[in-house]
């Protein structure tokens, strides 16, 4: 505790908010992403800075693929403080950062003088490790790079997306990063490769104690590399000195110097994970050598390191895989002894003749191709995710102390298991059943930047559904623009956020009109979540982007309704009203699918992209409209919220939807002096974050993630039915 309040308290920033300029030195390796350079660089204060810069031009790429970790450039930007996450349970950024000593943003605008310096040890590893993956980058096809990086140096950049969510969901991610396993495989292997060369066993050991520092730099010395590798470094030292000490001893005495001398290592979720896995084997070892079956041992050691991670994965990533042992099972041994060498094989040979390679990493790709296919049907499997949404901390100390005393049993008292199984399934399914036993609902005004997605849940669990998606408008690029994986905000902020309150389908979507902004992670996100019901506006289909999410609707065999003015919607007893499209026109604004709810005691209208005309066709088709609560038309635009349509609704707030500093200068100066005037106050995501309305019965309380200030709403009246 001393070492952390020591460390924390020295881990302060010297500079300030706004311009900043001056020579940096590159720390890491840079990253270029299509037209994307970043990296992270240290100033002449020594002071460490996460970089973001947009190539210019392809003569500039070309330039800045040179640039190698201790060279120096004159970098102008601006430095900016990291956010908070804006949407509740997302990875906090700015928590990430300050554990590695990094408090600022530094969006540069200009990249100048650069020069080369005298490398040091640690600079010219990385170096060979820069070089080391543009040589697998260049030599092995984009299906199977990405894969060879991770084994071989721990880079997972150019994974294909698809890949790597399918291995997280099914709960053998960790075989794409250079675990403990791979450390002792390729200890073992370089080892006795020595002793039968002639090398003695001591100078083996002396030689592993030089090349295991080496070994963790080049593989980007990532948490579990680092407790692996230390771990064999004393353990080498242990025999050299011919001491005794126990595996527990060890992996303890690792475990507490890495805390001494970065004690933030223990909010990182891949050291909780390292360190638990390895102390549930060690101390499981005697139980699992009761067993002579080869296939018996490896489900135990897989079940084991499944229990054991179970408690961290759920309150990290709120969701298990029950496929994830008979995987783990498979796929363990399948890395460690066929592709991981394999992999090793098909670089060392390219090494030395590229023809010969060129053959032996086809043959490699295809073999790796086969064993993603079985990934990815593995994954389309229905009903074998288990989604508990983020527990809460009790919840985890209950999991922890049931999986002890299943541990215990298993060892000591086999024929009394069965009573600690029952234990372990009880507190989960308590906490699998604590949704639908909830109270309370919510109204979430997503930030997802330029665009909209609104999440409703209904008390009890009885009904989950979502208005837009939200999606990044995009502009022509050319080739050399274009990064790897493009950035999904179903896959890392909507479905993300559903899965932590434990929502893994959606019983309708509704789709207000065919722009980018508002159904263009329509796609991902069906692929990504269950959606019972696609409810669209009449005229919806305008373009390919709305013809291909019908496509994906129909392939997932959805029932898609089509909605009108007038149109009342059922959703099991919760009543919808559809005030627009009235008549169709050539604007898909102006035909935005427009609803009226009664939620929390509030009345509510989201009125999509709806503009003036949508507005006086609603006005005066339904004279005596009146809301509580307004969701803003095309973000506030000035072509939308018309005095007349904010005199006749009378709303208590407005909400708006809108990316921070956005090129439509959203809302307009207009739409804010005509909310001004009339005393109604104004909720924005671009600068507030997240607006959550979270209500029991007809009482509620507004808020904003993070949570800036608050906005309480008690308005006791009785739900209009319809």
């Amino acid at each position: 505790m001393s070492t952390y309040l020591i460390v924390d308290y020295y881990n302060q920033t010297s500079l300030k908010e706004g311009e900043y300029n001056g020579e940096v030195v590159f720390s890491s390796i840079p990253v270029i992403n299509g037209d994307q350079f970043k990296g992270e660089i240290v100033n002449s204060f020594n002071e460490k800075l996460t970089f973001y810069y947009r190539i210019k031009s392809p003569e500039e790429k070309i330039s800045l693929e040179k640039i190698n970790p201790g060279m120096s450039c004159r970098f102008s930007g601006e430095l900016e403080m990291p956010k908070l996450p804006t949407v509740p349970n997302a990875f906090n950024y700015k928590q990430y950062l300050y554990e590695h000593k990094i408090h600022w943003q530094y969006w540069v605008d200009e990249i100048s003088q650069c020069k080369s310096e005298e490398n040091n040890w640690y600079e010219k590893l990385l170096i060979i490790r820069k070089k080391s993956l543009e040589f697998i980058e260049e030599h092995f096809p984009k299906e199977s790079a990405g894969i060879v990086q991770a084994l071989l140096f721990g880079e997972r950049s150019l994974l294909q997306q698809e890949i790597e969510i399918a291995y997280q969901e099914l709960g053998i991610v960790h075989l794409l990063a250079i675990s403990g396993l791979h450390v002792a495989l390729l200890v073992s292997a370089f080892y006795y490769m020595l002793v039968i060369c002639g090398v003695t066993h001591e100078k083996a050991r002396l030689i592993m104690l030089i090349i295991l520092p080496v070994y963790t730099i080049l593989t980007g010395a990532t948490p579990s590399v680092i407790r692996a590798s230390f771990m064999v470094i004393v353990y080498l030292l242990i025999k050299h000195f011919k001491m005794k000490f126990s595996s527990v001893d060890v992996i303890s005495f690792t475990c507490l110097v890495l805390l001494l001398i970065n004690p933030y290592y223990l909010f990182q979720v891949g050291f909780q994970l390292s360190y638990v896995v390895s102390y549930g084997l060690l101390l499981s070892f005697k139980m699992v050598e009761q067993f002579t079956h080869s296939i018996v041992k490896l489900g135990l050691i897989s079940l084991v390191a499944q229990l054991c991670s179970m408690p961290i994965i759920l309150y990290n990533f709120y969701e298990i895989s029950l496929l994830s042992l008979p995987m783990n099972m498979l796929f363990v041994p399948l890395y460690s002894y066929v592709i991981l060498p394999f992999a090793i094989f098909s670089t060392v040979i390219t090494v030395f003749s590229t023809t010969v390679g060129e053959s032996i990493i086809h043959l490699f790709n295809q073999f790796l191709q086969f064993t993603h296919h079985i990934v990815l049907f593995s994954k389309k499997i229905p009903y074998t995710t288990v989604t508990t949404g983020k527990p809460p901390i009790l919840f985890i100390i209950a999991l922890t102390l049931s999986t002890i005393y299943f541990f215990y049993q298993l060892e000591c008292t086999k024929k009394q298991v069965y009573k600690s199984v029952t234990i372990l399934f009880l507190v989960i399914a308590i906490q699998l059943a604590t949704p639908y036993i909830n109270p309370n609902g919510k109204v979430v005004v997503l930030d997802v930047g330029q665009g909209d997605a609104i999440f409703i849940q209904r008390p009890f669990n009885k009904g989950n559904y979502l208005i837009d998606t939200g999606g990044k408008v995009t502009f022509q690029e050319e080739e050399w623009q274009k990064t790897n994986n493009q950035y999904s905000i179903a896959n890392k902020v909507i479905i993300p956020y559903m899965k932590s309150l434990g929502v893994t389908k959606l019983d309708a979507l509704f789709l207000t009109h065919g722009d980018m902004d508002h159904i263009g992670e329509a796609v991902p996100l069906m692929e990504g979540m269950a959606v019972n019901q696609l409810i669209i506006p009449e005229g919806f289909i305008r373009g390919e982007l709305e013809e291909a999410v019908i496509r994906k609707a129909q392939e997932k065999q959805m029932n898609i309704l089509i909605a009108k003015a007038g149109d009342k919607i059922s959703l099991n007893q919760f009543f919808i009203h559809v005030l627009s499209p009235i008549t169709l026109s050539d604007s898909k604004n102006d035909d935005s699918l427009v609803l009226l709810m009664d939620i929390g005691g509030l009345s509510w209208l989201f009125t999509g992209d709806a503009e003036l005309e949508a507005e006086k066709r609603m006005i005066k088709r339904f004279p005596s409209l009146k809301v509580d609560i307004l969701k803003l038309g095309h973000h506030g635009s000035k072509g939308s919220s018309s005095e007349l349509f904010l005199d006749k609704l009378e709303p208590a707030l407005a909400l708006v939807s809108v990316g921070l500093n956005n090129r439509y200068q959203h809302p307009h100066t207009e739409v804010l002096d005509k909310l001004k005037e009339r005393n109604i106050p104004l909720l924005r995501t671009d600068l507030q974050g997240s607006i959550l309305y979270q209500f029991k019965g007809n009482r509620g309380t507004f808020s904003t993630h993070p949570p800036y200030d608050k906005v309480k709403v008690e308005k006791e009246k009785e739900t209009t039915k319809s």
